[in-house]
């Protein structure tokens, strides 16, 4: 268990500053390398520490593409689209144009349909010949999952494209559309932000046990940002 990819926080601003810091470091290691950086999103808490801090960084905001790591296939007025949370909370205090943010399509007839949409657009941003992703904040459930992909669910074994549909969630809304574990596992750096008592067992199980029959144990070299109750028990 490596220390230096494990970081708990007891104070939720500094564990903000720290994040941001993390992904200011990165992105301008990227800068030097290649010309758009691709950053995948998730929901929840996130969101908020998010924008309390990315805001106030220097980054090359035209070089960004935001993306969501899953998406729930809900309208964008809907209160469970990940995106207008995202838009309310953080997108309109950044200098970003419609080109900057890469998201589903609510109103496809289908969530397959979108779910192959989604693809499609993210393929089109890909610009490495290994079509993997430069950076994803990943969240982490009180049962382990992270994107929308859940313990024991059929959804957790799709490794064919780069995004997959779910159509029976077990955590309302049912139907979303997820980036696969494999796309996952490929994205060059993975950063996972757990804050909760409730996510402590997992916790533990997974960095002291190496437990990797939850989802999040079997995504591969993560950086760690936890708070103090979502590591007392390491």
């Amino acid at each position: 268990m490596s220390s230096t990819n494990i970081n708990i926080i007891d104070d939720n601003e500094i564990l903000s500053e720290k994040l941001g810091f993390q992904l200011e470091e990165i992105v301008l290691q990227l800068m030097n390398k290649k010309q758009l950086i691709t950053i995948g999103l998730s929901g929840g808490s996130l969101i908020d520490l998010l924008a309390s801090n990315l805001p106030r960084l220097q980054l090359p905001w035209a070089r960004l593409r935001f993306f969501f790591v899953d998406e729930r296939f809900v309208p964008f007025t809907s209160d469970d689209s990940t995106y207008a949370s995202y838009q309310a909370k953080l997108f309109r205090k950044l200098p970003l144009t419609e080109k900057n943010v890469i998201k589903i399509d609510p109103d496809a007839t289908s969530v397959e349909q979108c779910a192959q949409d989604y693809e499609n657009k993210l393929l089109e941003t890909l610009t490495e010949d290994d079509k993997s992703f430069d950076i994803l904040l990943l969240g982490m459930g009180p049962d382990g999952h992270t994107a929308s992909l859940f313990p024991d669910h059929p959804g957790l074994k799709v490794d064919q494209g780069i995004v997959t549909s779910i159509k029976d969630s077990p955590k309302p809304p049912p139907e979303r559309v997820t980036l696969t574990l494999t796309t996952i596992n490929q994205a060059k750096y993975k950063i996972v932000v757990a804050t909760g008592e409730s996510k402590s067992t997992i916790v533990r199980e997974v960095l002291q046990d190496k437990s990797t029959k939850y989802p999040i144990g079997q995504v591969k070299d993560l950086i760690w940002y936890l708070d103090k109750a979502a590591g007392s028990k390491l």
